[in-house]
């Protein structure tokens, strides 16, 4: 018991203090931090956060506590996942899983080390939020009474569990080799999605206290029954996350939010309870994905198997070393006269190069992907607009989310980076090579859309389409460049995605779908945003090169 113990510490504290040392943790700080400041907007700011029948809560410590609470359950879950979902994935790649794998450790105690170790990652940025709520509360200055426990009981009571829930789904999407790549960060996304679309439900409904899984509902329904109390006409069944009191555009009215006083949510000792019974729904999680996990044999996959057998099969036998190479009369190989070519001007072939780096792109992809991404095109064709525009531009743009992905960081997850680099003038030929195969790739899957836009004469939003189809390529390839992988990619896409195409926000709509996006001329930002992209993958390659 103690030897298992003292593994689990020592497993936990290794992950941990590599985790904390690595750039990409100060990002996630950063990103988690600027929405904690963005959820405690000044009282003259053009948005007020949650907001229900148009009143917001007075910024003392119980409100100020349940604003931050709700970036611990609703932003960290999301940047912290693809923080901490590379624990195993680096034990593969260094090799210190083979050593493991030697070892008498057991699996499960090796997932719940990698899930502590998640957990306690997250725990820190959780502790950086809870340091800066009552900051935030001094700057607002609406109210300079600090009560601590008003103030961290909610950050920490529904964060933890959130996020222990999170540290396992990572520690189990790295367990399956389906959800290990970038598939797996794609699903991760689409399943925040559902949990978040879940809770904003909420606001269209009255709240009844419940012990749901983001432990906001008793908070909810606490701040209902004072916005009755302080006015019984308020609609409490609307409002949002983000109320916005200035429009996009002219002609929208929109009621500013008004202020009410909460005094917090009681959390007494069955309401603690609750919250760690959730901890503990992440510890299973956790041990449940010590099922799938292979404990670094790959000889538990037949297909990897089946290949490895294969490849040895058609491999030639080695020579023994030291052996005198035979001669050709011994192999049966015949003596051919070489003549000198004389000198050749060399030439730059563009098009084999782009089809080479458009058959890199694809390869692997299996036949029912190609089938779908037909499917989209002719469907794209043959559809009503507001069909087109809401649903289906929109599957078809993250549908190459895969392909696009290894643009700018194949040649580092393939280590061929030393061969790729060292061709002539790779900045002038490879680099555009790579791009423009993105650019056909954006063009082929979301051309129905163009297409069917210029056949009824929109053509401010076919421009708006191929500033798009320039943006999404270059996005992957400075990304994947700087970061010398997908992940990053895979995220920043997913989220910009969903919340331009699918939630079509205008300031976020690099397709131009909405039309208040091309009023507003949003597509020209994002043209302007592609030519400083295409400049720092070339500065992020040259700095490759000259390494």
């Amino acid at each position: 018991m103690n030897s298992a113990l003292y593994t689990l510490f020592h497993i936990m504290r290794a992950d941990f203090l590599e985790r904390v040392r690595r750039y990409s943790f100060l990002i996630v700080v950063g990103i988690v931090v600027y929405a904690g400041y963005v959820l405690v907007p000044a009282a003259s700011a053009p948005y007020a956060t949650l907001v229900r029948g148009s009143y917001r809560g007075l910024y003392n410590s119980a409100w100020v506590g349940i604003l931050f609470g709700s970036v611990a359950v609703l932003v960290l879950p999301l940047f912290g996942f693809y923080l901490v979902k590379n624990a195993i994935a680096r034990d593969y790649e260094t090799g210190v899983g083979q050593i493991i794998a030697t070892t008498r450790m057991s699996r499960a105690v090796y997932m719940l080390g990698k899930w502590l170790s998640n957990l306690a990652v997250l725990a820190l940025i959780l502790s950086i939020l809870t340091v800066m709520a009552p900051v935030m509360q001094l700057v607002r200055a609406e109210d300079l009474n600090i009560r601590l426990w008003a103030l961290i009981s909610p950050i920490w009571l529904m964060g933890l569990p959130v996020l222990g829930i999170w540290s396992a789904f990572a520690v189990a999407f790295e367990s399956i080799p389906l959800l290990r790549g970038g598939f797996g960060n794609v699903v991760a996304f689409f399943l925040w999605g559902a949990l978040m679309s879940s809770w904003a439900s909420t606001f269209s409904v009255v709240a009844e206290p419940s012990n749901d899984p983001l432990g906001i509902s008793r908070s909810t329904a606490s701040v209902q029954r004072q916005i009755l109390s302080v006015d019984p006409s308020a609609d409490i069944e609307s409002g949002g996350m983000f109320y916005m009191e200035v429009p996009f555009v002219e002609g929208q009215n929109y009621r500013p939010a008004s202020v009410f006083t909460w005094e917090g949510h009681r959390w007494t000792g069955r309401l603690v309870l609750e919250r760690v019974i959730w901890l503990g729904v992440g510890v299973i999680i956790a041990l449940a994905a010590s099922i799938p996990f292979d404990r670094f044999d790959p000889s538990r996959y037949r297909t990897r198997r089946k290949a490895r057998q294969n490849l040895l099969a058609t491999s030639p036998v080695e020579e023994p070393l030291g052996s005198m190479p035979k001669k050709a009369s011994e192999t049966g190989a015949r003596d051919i006269p070489l003549s000198f070519l004389g000198e050749q001007r060399p030439r730059w072939r563009f098009l084999r190069i782009l089809l080479a780096e458009l058959r890199l792109m694809l390869k692997g992809q299996r036949a029912w992907w190609f089938i779908i991404a037909i499917g989209l095109i002719a469907a794209m064709l043959a559809s009503p607009l507001d069909i087109l525009q809401t649903y289906l531009l929109p599957l078809a743009s993250l549908w190459p989310i895969l392909v696009w992905s290894g643009m700018g960081s194949r040649e580092k997850r393939h280590q061929t980076e030393d061969i790729v680099l060292s061709i002539a003038h790779p900045l002038r030929r490879q680099l555009p090579a790579i791009w423009l195969a993105g650019v056909l790739v954006a063009m082929t899957a979301t051309g129905g859309a163009a297409l069917r836009l210029a056949f009824h004469g929109q053509r401010e939003h076919v421009l708006a389409w191929g500033i798009g189809v320039l943006f999404v390529p270059s996005l992957a390839l400075a990304l994947g460049v700087w970061s010398g992988g997908s992940k990053l990619f895979e995220v920043v896409y997913v989220i910009l995605w969903y919340v331009g195409l699918m939630s079509q926000m205008p300031l976020f709509d690099y397709m131009g779908i909405t039309n208040e996006a091309v009023i507003m001329g949003i597509p020209l930002y994002y043209l302007a945003l592609t030519v400083l992209l295409l400049g720092l993958s070339l500065i992020g390659r040259r700095r490759q090169i000259h390494v």
